[in-house]
């Protein structure tokens, strides 16, 4: 198991125990924010070091997708949680973002760090 694996299961853990303890809207918020987060997160750093490994001049383009990739399903959430009738009501958008964006860093970090050993060992060859 690797760090960004590791990393991010223990943000699960947390955030579905946050979530228990909040429960309600808030506690939806979280799970919902983490597992999106979380979600996208990790997909992203996926495709990053398969484009490490195959071409890896667009390692910068490819983080720059990911940013954007991010920016874009946040604002798609937030605009489905305050437009779409019933789920304002059953899932609160503060913590929504708020999960989201931890799980964005608690992905992201390690799984950049991993991608960037891989670039460096591949640049040694």
């Amino acid at each position: 198991m690797n760090l960004t694996t590791l990393s991010t299961l223990l943000g699960l853990a947390g955030a579905a125990l946050l979530a228990h303890r909040l429960g309600g809207a808030h506690g939806t918020g979280v799970l919902a924010g983490y597992l999106g987060g979380a979600a996208l997160s990790l997909g992203l750093v996926a495709r990053q070091r398969r484009v490490l490994e195959t071409a890896p001049k667009r390692a910068l383009q490819t983080m720059v997708e990911g940013f954007l990739a991010k920016l874009a399903a946040v604002v798609l959430a937030t605009l489905a949680i305050l437009f779409v009738p019933g789920l304002r009501e059953s899932c609160d958008l503060a913590s929504f973002l708020l999960a989201f964006g931890a799980a964005a860093v608690l992905a992201l970090l390690p799984g950049t760090w991993a991608n960037a050993r891989i670039l460096r060992e591949r640049s040694l060859e």
